[in-house]
């Protein structure tokens, strides 16, 4: 900061705030969606509902670290267009400043964000998965043990019955399960008996002498699959897949990296443990493309007449088109390897872009392929009111 100019610092502190701002709206909403799709959570004791608000606040790092570049984005261009609002943009172009000098304080506030995110993924993130799942195991595995009554049929989740016996602490009798969650199948489980079980930490339901029928949605094709053992994660109640115990939002990087030859899940999926490693790497790269990418867009100086135009819609579409990429690209690595090189390299190619069409002083707005894009909406929006009853009946009377 003592080595910026009194201009980049005037410009890092808006860009800071309106990120922050931006930071927080996004984290909020995205919050709020989540805690109330785990109101189911909360049963009938105080402790509970105390207990999903901690449980709520362990969402936060991975939320903030997954809307922080999109929060980069959208307050660094309104920054960037605040400043042409105010003819600010213009004076400093006139007086000699080039995009380099108004994309420096952007790029710092990218950097920062960029910090934030790889300290999320590497440290902070893991941990507090690891806190979130614990909390759900722990309060399913109560409602489980103490709130279920023998022979009534109990809504543990949206699409999740459940029924006992007879139960005794961690031991219960005579279980059975409905789960309709999944659309294309239904499945019923059936066990003589279920323990809650506690394994590193970690707390697990395992079905006992048993059956599961499964019903397909297209055919209606029943099949009855009888089982000595059969363990469920108490964090969302669904079977524990490749005996996966610990999820792979939980684990360290350090597990990541180095993960034991024994791990069960690791010698039947080792590709997952690249996979989920891949990411926690790449993930802070999208702060500092969508930090240039900001300033490749608004950062060319307009006149009050011209207004923001589509600066925002640009930004954010572009944004949006990249993340889904790399996305598309982490989901592929489990099944080749080779795409890890693709997962890094469309964050750079996103850096690289907006670094030479800053080079060239493009002004991506004013670009003929935006102004053709634009002229198309119109004209179809034109073609589309045409089309209304109402405006049928105007022209009509007219």
């Amino acid at each position: 900061m003592r080595s910026m100019t009194l201009l980049e610092r005037y410009i890092f502190k808006r860009a800071a705030l309106f990120s922050l701002a931006s930071l927080a709206a996004l984290v909020l909403v995205v919050w709020v969606v989540q805690v109330l799709q785990r109101v189911d959570l909360v049963r009938t004791t105080v402790g509970a509902a105390s207990d999903i608000l901690w449980i709520a606040l362990m969402l936060m790092p991975d939320l903030a670290a997954g809307v922080l570049p999109f929060a980069i984005l959208v307050g660094s261009i309104q920054a960037l267009n605040s400043l042409n609002a105010d003819s600010e943009r213009s004076v400093m172009a006139a007086a000699g400043a080039s995009q380099y000098l108004i994309a420096r304080p952007i790029m710092l506030v990218g950097i920062i964000a960029a910090a934030l995110v790889l300290f999320n993924s590497n440290y902070a993130g893991p941990k507090a998965s690891k806190a979130f799942q614990d909390g759900i195991r722990s309060i399913n595995a109560n409602a489980i043990s103490l709130f279920l009554q023998p022979g009534r049929f109990e809504r543990i989740q949206d699409g999740l019955i459940m029924s006992v016996s007879d139960t005794r602490g961690a031991t219960i009798r005579g279980l059975f399960l409905a789960d309709t969650r999944d659309p294309e199948m239904d499945v019923n489980y059936f066990a003589q008996e279920a323990n809650i079980v506690d394994l590193n930490g970690e707390s697990f339901l395992v079905l006992k002498n048993g059956q599961l029928h499964r019903r397909t949605a297209d055919d209606k094709a029943i099949s009855v699959i009888e089982f000595q053992t059969y363990a469920f994660d108490l964090a969302d109640l669904r079977p524990v897949s490749s005996r996966d115990w610990v999820r792979m939002s939980e684990r360290s990087t350090g597990e990541l990296v180095n993960p034991d030859p024994n791990d069960p899940l690791f010698q039947t999926h080792p590709n997952r443990f690249i996979e989920e490693l891949s990411q926690r790497r790449s993930d802070w790269l999208y702060a500092l493309a969508f930090a240039l990418w900001a300033v490749a867009v608004a950062s060319p100086p307009r006149t009050n007449r011209q207004g923001p135009g589509a600066t925002m819609i640009i930004g954010l579409g572009g944004a949006l088109l990249l993340k889904a990429a790399g996305f598309m690209a982490v989901s592929q690595v489990e099944k080749n390897t080779a795409l890890v090189l693709l997962v890094y390299a469309l964050p750079i190619m996103g850096i690289i872009t907006s670094l030479v069409l800053l080079h060239r002083n493009t002004n991506i707005v004013e670009s003929r392929f935006v102004h053709a894009v634009e002229a198309g909406l119109q004209n179809a929006m034109r073609f589309a009111q045409k089309l209304l009853p109402g405006r049928r009946r105007q022209g009509r009377a007219a």
